[in-house]
């Protein structure tokens, strides 16, 4: 907290005045000390803050050297009877306070005390521009006041050097010498700055602008909030304002927007609420929606609209291997999302990458559905019945045919391989005729499998078998009657004994080996 110590000179030849001053309290944070003399010449008047002079030991020369030596901000007392008054009357100009004589101890207390509050307002009021001059001076941004004018009042060392301009240049001076702008060009421009004081007076209250600036010759962005300044009475008397360079960070933006856009892949960029804050236009092309409106809105709200304007395509999220998929009949879109941190290790958003994976994945699926089909018959093979085995467990009324077909060998042999493809492709196709694609398997060369996963009445069972026994003699054996080719038919069912894929297979299997063994022994 700032203290102020006055020195005071009374220029007497007595402490008559002094005792009568002394009983006058300093203000907080103020005290004052009394010097008494009879020469006021003597005393190096910079130093005081008072100086009272009896006219009646002073000449018009002495009061013109002494007015010479003091400083500029001291005051001035004279004490003076009715002839000191005539005599320097063309000097009394020079003084804060007339006390007359004879002096009256309650009156010049009086104005005594009202001389220290005037320094003390004074000293406060300069104390307090020397915290705003401070103040404003140590901001990076631009701060100016302007009266209701648009004259600038007081601005700060930023501004001064973005504008090149200094303070004393500046202060008084109107928006177009200041910026070196003519009003033409500013009519032609995208100049907002004129306009915006208007409204600000206009509306009294806080407003920001996004503000166009020329600043040695180049345009620059800023940033601008302008409040209204008001006078006692309640009417508006000018503005302040506060303005920071935002041409960087635009430029930045720029750049950053430049960056998404080369990226190979549709971006979305969220803040920690995963409100939409940026996006691509590969984003904008896969949704097929305006980006304003995707702008600001919920990525949990984007997800949800399906459709896009065609009305054709609709997306679902998946889960796949642990990933992400974002998925429509003709695109799927692998997720890739990073956690944006700020300098302080804290969340601040999240970045989505989404990455068109729609031909590996189609290539995958073929892969697998390869791996797990028959090439010839474009039936489910042995390794997909054990996978789908192992993938649902089998229940107790759960039954396995084998089928076997009967003299295949010798087809081969005698009408050659390809006959007996034409055998195999035409019995896989009466069995897509009867059941399901997925319950049917070629385990290798002429033997199949049918698996029933929901019957358990033996009756329905054997029933089961005997249409297939009987479709195969009226669309396989009449079809092939050269070939003199039959099938035999094994069943295995989970009830009781079998618990595992094996279980049942070696059921089945022993059953189809009963079955061939009789026809042998036939």
């Amino acid at each position: 907290m700032f203290r102020r110590s006055l020195n005071i000179l009374i220029a007497m030849p007595d402490r008559a005045v002094e005792s009568m001053l002394e009983a006058v309290p300093s203000h907080d944070r103020f005290s004052h000390a009394f010097t008494t003399q009879a020469s006021a010449l003597d005393a190096g008047l910079s130093r005081f803050s008072i100086i009272i002079l009896d006219l009646s030991y002073q000449s018009p020369a002495n009061l013109r050297l002494i007015d010479q030596q003091r400083d500029p901000s001291t005051l001035m007392v004279a004490c003076c009877s009715g002839s000191d008054f005539n005599s320097f009357a063309p000097h009394l100009h020079r003084f804060d306070a007339i006390w007359p004589k004879p002096l009256d101890a309650e009156q010049i207390q009086e104005s005594f005390a009202s001389l220290l509050q005037r320094i003390k307002q004074r000293e406060e009021a300069q104390l307090n521009k020397t915290y705003l001059d401070t103040l404003i001076d140590s901001l990076p941004e631009l701060i100016w006041f302007k009266d209701a004018r648009g004259a600038h009042l007081k601005v700060n060392e930023s501004f001064c050097r973005t504008v090149g301009k200094s303070k004393a240049q500046i202060e008084g001076r109107g928006h177009y010498y200041i910026w070196d702008i003519e009003p033409d060009e500013y009519a032609d421009g995208e100049y907002i700055c004129l306009e915006s004081e208007e409204i600000v007076l206009e509306k009294k209250e806080t407003c920001l602008f996004d503000e166009t600036v020329k600043c040695s010759g180049e345009m620059r962005k800023f940033k601008t909030y302008k409040s209204p300044v008001f006078d006692t009475d309640g009417s508006v008397i000018g503005t302040v304002g506060f303005a920071h360079d935002a041409t960087d960070l635009q430029n930045l933006m720029v750049e950053l927007n430049i960056l998404l856009e080369g990226l190979p892949f549709a971006v979305m960029v969220t803040d920690k609420h995963r409100v939409i804050t940026n996006v691509n236009q590969k984003f904008v092309d896969i949704f097929a929606h305006n980006r304003d409106d995707m702008i600001g809105s919920s990525v949990i709200d984007l997800f949800e609209i399906t459709k896009n304007n065609d009305g054709q395509r609709e997306w679902t999220l998946n889960e796949e291997d642990g990933q992400i998929l974002l998925q429509a009949k003709d695109k799927i879109f692998k997720l890739h999302d990073e956690k944006l941190m700020d300098v302080f290790g804290n969340c601040t958003g999240q970045i989505y990458l989404f990455l068109d994976i729609t031909h590996e994945h189609r290539e995958r699926t073929r892969l697998q559905v390869d791996a797990n089909t028959d090439f010839l018959t474009k039936l489910n093979n042995r390794r997909c019945l054990q996978t789908y085995l192992q993938e649902k467990p089998i229940a107790s009324d759960t039954a396995l045919i084998l089928v076997d077909l009967d003299n295949f060998k010798e087809v081969n042999d005698r009408f050659g391989h390809d006959e007996g493809d034409r055998v195999l492709i035409a019995f896989a196709r009466l069995l897509k005729q009867m059941y399901p694609s997925e319950h049917i398997f070629r385990l290798g060369g002429d033997e199949f499998a049918i698996l029933l996963p929901s019957i358990s009445d033996p009756n329905a069972l054997n029933a089961c078998v005997a249409q297939l026994l009987a479709a195969f003699d009226r669309h396989i054996a009449q079809n092939f009657v050269h070939t003199n080719i039959a099938a035999s038919v094994g069943v295995g069912t989970a009830a009781l004994s079998a618990h595992t894929f094996a279980d049942l297979f070696k059921k089945a299997d022993s059953s189809l080996y009963q079955v061939k063994r009789s026809k042998k022994a036939a």
